[in-house]
């Protein structure tokens, strides 16, 4: 499931289909929910993990039958960020939804760093293979 609830128009269907497609080569399957927030969201949800300020991305995993995890992402953050590092708004978007999702599969940079270049290989190779979607995100 996707939800939308801040003001960045998005194309939520393109974003849930390419998403679909990462959980089918993961063979992950269960309910997952990504929703999109603003930044005063995403700082409260951040709490949740002791930081103060915002974020992209926080995932949850919760690997329970009727919901595997959450994934929220911060449009307005990701658009600062794609500024910093220099490539376009919807390719950051999506990186950090991969990003998302790739947590939530069971990849973890932050507490097991021998998967860490696994991860973030799979994220960027996932960003590469939907190269050609980039353009209709937002």
């Amino acid at each position: 499931e996707i939800f939308n609830d801040q003001k960045i128009e998005l194309n939520l269907q393109i974003i849930k289909s390419l998403l679909e497609k990462i959980l089918d080569e993961e063979k992950e399957y269960g309910t997952i929910d990504i929703i999109f927030v603003d930044l005063d969201e995403i700082v409260r949800l951040n709490s949740y993990r002791k930081k103060d300020g915002p974020t992209d991305v926080l995932s949850f995993n919760y690997d329970r039958p009727e919901l595997k995890g959450e994934v929220y992402v911060c449009p307005d953050y990701v658009k600062e960020n794609a500024k910093i590092f220099n490539v376009t708004f919807n390719q950051e978007l999506l990186r950090v939804c991969i990003h998302g999702i790739l947590h939530v599969c069971g990849y973890d940079h932050e507490k097991d760093k021998s998967s860490e270049q696994i991860m973030f290989e799979k994220q960027e190779n996932y960003l590469s293979s939907f190269a050609e979607f980039l353009n209709g995100i937002c």
